[in-house]
């Protein structure tokens, strides 16, 4: 870790050295740029969405990133344990890896699991995030099927800056600091942030000789480092950079335990007994954008990895099971605003995901056993036309996928809306996505089914959005049809394997209102989701039909008092034979302004003590604090 510091810091002053070449461009808080690829303004958007800012994340002092998820309508997060922790996001009933995730327009995540890790990105470094649901793979391609989370580093402007240290409850503690350098057309941030807990027990063991027993305490840790900014050559051209680093580990409870082995109770367990990991994700954007007249056009070039390894319960570091994702994308984009009421963009999208392991996969298998395929190359085009005319607004986006050993997919939406007034809008769209099966469905040694097809969504939804000096209200309903969802079940010969073997139906109501006055801040989020088997018409698993998040801020003097309340109904799990039991939960918080520069934050999560799963047999946080000190200038 003393190492990793060094090095980050070198970066930062290479970087910081340079710095006369970067500046970065301001987003405005009701700007929304992932629902088109393009800025618009969020009241005039045809897709249902939540903008969670700066102000936001400052005031509700998150530990996760799923923390501020959870309090968006229709998204329901599973924790299993603590901060540290895997945890899942199941955006309107859909699975928890059918949502796309992008850090400053860069796909992350696994390409062998298909999920991102949630618990390595610090809320420290986030300026914003965007969440826009339902399927967007018109624009975005895979996974984007639930919906699409976008992250925006935080960017500041030339000499401005913070420092900030925290502690609080199972001994974490924090720290970041980010500055602002350059110039107005020449600038760069630069962010640096470290956490350290020694979290609490994950895992409610059970009395069979079989299930885990490690009542320690999993503890976790992170460090964090970004640069953003952009640099304006010339009025029409500008060159930018988004880059973030990650690395930490957590303690985790084994999924088996440590003896007996399942096959020989005698003998040490194999690598997937492991419970600790340590993860090293990076990604790095350069870009160009170009703007004259009717015309925009941008082009970036990213790199990526996700690398996780595991060790522990016997098994040394220098044998852990590594897996390891690289990403290197291209993406090109132009746009032709023919008037002030129609537009037209069309865009390419490249990517060639690699994995690596260096661990036989399945040891009772002789020889060295691992994917089938270790590559594949992605291929995409994209065309949309907008027109807004009179308060009628059309938009209709049409997508082209080839996935290399999968196949091809086109994916389409269309939207109508109507601005009633200047305070009202209605609309209504239509869209499909898609799904492509993972490097472990396809490929897994063993069980790998190298024959899957994609799993598909057609979603219709109704919108109506509301604004005014004080107040937003969103309210939208939906219905999906889900096709070929992938499962693993026996095959003929009784062995494991995926297969496009289940359907669903989804439909759902989603409520977003704010209000704020000057004393007073508001939030409510209401979702409503049924979910259904096809073939069983089941609820699917961990997806409670009612979630509700209320906030109340208030603000006096120096001193700004919040309140939240969630409430999550009951959810279905494989692992329990009765449903995990509804619950309420009440966190806390107080900011006090010292000074002009000083704020000083204070906090306590689950007030009352519930104890509650989101997970079945995972334990969750009780009642825990934490106390936040931040300078700016």
């Amino acid at each position: 870790m003393k190492k990793n510091i060094v090095t980050a810091t070198l970066i930062a002053l290479g970087l910081a050295a340079s710095s006369s070449s970067f500046a970065f461009t301001e987003v405005d808080d009701n700007i929304l740029v992932t629902a088109s690829r393009t800025q618009q303004d969020q009241f005039l958007s045809l897709s249902s969405s939540a903008i969670i800012d700066a102000e936001q994340i400052t005031q509700l002092q998150p530990q996760n990133v799923t923390d501020l998820l959870s309090m968006v309508a229709g998204v329901s997060v599973v924790n299993q344990g603590g901060a540290g922790q895997s945890s899942s996001v199941f955006m309107r009933g859909t699975n928890s890896n059918h949502t796309l995730v992008l850090v400053d327009g860069v796909r992350v995540g696994s390409a062998t699991l298909g999920t991102t890790n949630f618990a390595a990105l610090s809320p420290a470094q986030i300026e914003r995030i965007e969440v826009v649901k339902g399927p967007r793979a018109a624009l975005w391609g895979s996974d984007a099927f639930g919906g699409v989370i976008q992250i925006f580093t935080k960017k500041l402007t030339s000499g401005e800056g913070s420092i900030s240290v925290g502690l609080g409850s199972d001994g974490l503690r924090k720290a970041s600091g980010s500055i602002g350098l350059g110039s107005e057309k020449h600038s760069l941030t630069l962010t640096l942030a470290g956490e350290k807990s020694d979290g609490f027990t994950a895992y409610q063991t059970s009395e069979s000789a079989y299930d885990i027993n490690e009542p320690d305490e999993d503890g976790y840790d992170r460090l964090t480092f970004s640069a953003v900014g952009s640099s304006e050559i010339t009025d029409e051209l500008t060159l930018t950079l988004a880059s973030n680093w990650n690395e930490g580990g957590s303690e985790y409870d084994a999924s088996y335990p440590d003896s007996p082995c399942w096959d020989d109770p005698s003998k040490a367990c194999p690598s997937f007994y492991a419970n600790e990991e340590e993860h090293e994700n990076y990604h790095v954007n350069l870009g160009a954008e170009y703007s004259v007249d009717k015309f925009f056009a941008k082009i970036n070039l990213s790199k990526s990895q996700d690398e996780g390894q595991t060790f522990g319960n016997g098994i040394a570091k220098k044998d852990s099971d590594v897996i390891q994702t690289q990403r290197n994308q291209l993406s090109v984009l132009a746009q032709y605003t023919h008037s002030e009421s129609t537009s037209v963009s069309a865009g390419l999208d490249s990517y060639v995901e690699k994995i690596y392991g260096n661990q036989d996969k399945v040891s009772w298998i002789d020889g060295f056993q691992s994917w089938d395929v270790l590559e594949r190359d992605v291929n995409a085009a994209y065309l949309q036309v907008r027109h807004n005319q009179n308060g009628l607004l059309l938009e209709a986006a049409v997508r082209h996928d080839d996935v290399e050993t999968v196949g091809t997919e086109t994916s389409y939406s269309v939207s109508a809306g109507y601005e009633i007034n200047e305070t009202w809008l209605a609309s209504i769209s239509k869209s499909t996505g898609f799904k492509a099966p993972t490097f472990n469905d396809l490929y897994w040694p063993g069980s790998g089914n190298a024959d899957l097809l994609p799993e598909n969504i057609d979603n219709i939804e109704l919108l109506v959005r509301h604004q005014s000096e004080n107040q937003q209200v969103e309210f939208s309903v939906f219905d999906s049809e889900v096709e070929n969802l992938i499962a693993w079940a026996p095959n003929a010969q009784g062995a494991w394997q995926p297969s496009n073997i289940n359907n669903a139906k989804i439909k759902g109501a989603e409520l977003t209102w704010a209000y704020n006055t000057e004393s007073f801040s508001q939030q409510l989020a209401l979702g409503y989701v049924k979910t259904e088997d096809v073939k069983t018409k089941e609820s699917l698993q961990r997806r409670p039909e009612i979630t509700a998040t209320y906030t109340l801020g208030y603000h006096v003097d120096d001193f700004t008092i919040n309140g939240v309340i969630n409430y999550r109904d009951e959810s279905l799990d494989s692992n329990s034979v009765e449903p995990l039991s509804d619950y309420w939960l009440f966190d806390t918080s107080v900011n006090y302004q010292v000074t002009d520069n000083l704020a000083v934050v204070g906090k306590v999560n689950n007030v009352f003590d519930e104890e509650y799963e989101t997970a079945a047999n995972y334990f969750s946080n009780g009642r825990t604090f934490q106390i936040t000190a931040t300078y700016t200038f």
